[in-house]
């Protein structure tokens, strides 16, 4: 009964998702190099990055109800989940990812930050919703580039934006650039994709384009490391981006029969 759960949630794209947070967490630190990053503010962080992760799953879950009717050869169709137990854990994600964010109300100083959070993943779940129902390339990119904003704001309170604005044009615009790259590339490669069902090396290529997300994480992530040296702080995120990239590979290796789109 495991593995039409794991088909039913797509696994093996799983690990790229908190990679996105870890990147916006990332250019966050840079902008704010001056107030260097500790452990303690690296909770935040971790909560988004598990926030994301769940609201991902909860996206694959609504994508398969609203598609039950059409796609075939996905668990609901082929009756392996029935439509009330993917309702079920639908709702069980959705719950866990807002769970995971007001859970930073918690800490210390973290009010405001925690209801920023809040309302940047009720636009996440938002956009989930309106893409699994329009299927709008853009959309998809939204949901990655919302991930990149989780991140940051986790690092940066709204109220210090303002004064990041003023004194630091530059690396507001760099965080920015970022969020709209993630973005442009994923509306692109979903745009990219479509059709891949009936052309197989369309879908091949599809897959390397998913693949080199990682990559583009490690490589962004191992930038604004060297930005930040000797930050321990900022080479542990960077070190979490590798493993994730691991586990993507892993995944793909052990779990061939899992549908990665």
């Amino acid at each position: 009964m495991l593995m039409p759960w794991l088909r039913f949630f797509r696994v093996v794209n799983l690990p790229t998702v908190p990679g996105d947070v870890l990147v916006g967490a990332a250019a966050a630190m840079w902008a704010c190099r001056d107030s260097a990053a500790d452990a303690e503010s690296l909770v935040p962080v971790a909560l988004a990055a598990a926030s994301s992760c769940c609201l991902y799953l909860f996206g694959l879950a609504d994508n398969d109800i609203v598609g039950a009717a059409t796609d075939e050869g996905r668990p609901i169709p082929d009756g392996e989940i029935t439509m009330r137990a993917a309702r079920a854990a639908r709702g069980a994600c959705l719950a866990l990812g807002l769970l995971a964010l007001a859970a930073i109300c918690a800490l210390p100083f973290a009010g405001v930050t925690a209801m920023f959070e809040l309302l940047v993943a009720f636009a996440l779940v938002a956009v989930i919703v309106a893409y699994n129902r329009t299927k709008r390339p853009l959309l998809m990119g939204l949901c990655r580039g919302l991930n990149v904003v989780l991140g940051v704001s986790a690092i940066v309170p709204p109220l210090f934006w303002p004064r990041l604005m003023r004194h630091a044009p530059l690396a507001a615009c760099v965080i920015a650039a970022v969020v709209a790259a993630w973005t442009i590339y994923v509306a692109a490669v979903t745009w990219y994709s479509e059709g891949e069902e009936r052309d197989p090396s369309r879908r091949r290529r599809v897959g390397r384009l998913i693949g080199a997300i990682p990559l583009l994480q490690m490589a962004a992530l191992g930038a604004f490391a060297v930005g930040l040296s000797p930050s321990i702080y900022m080479w542990g995120v960077f070190t979490a981006s590798v493993l994730l990239w691991i586990a993507v590979l892993l995944a793909r290796r052990f779990l061939p029969s899992v549908r990665a789109s």
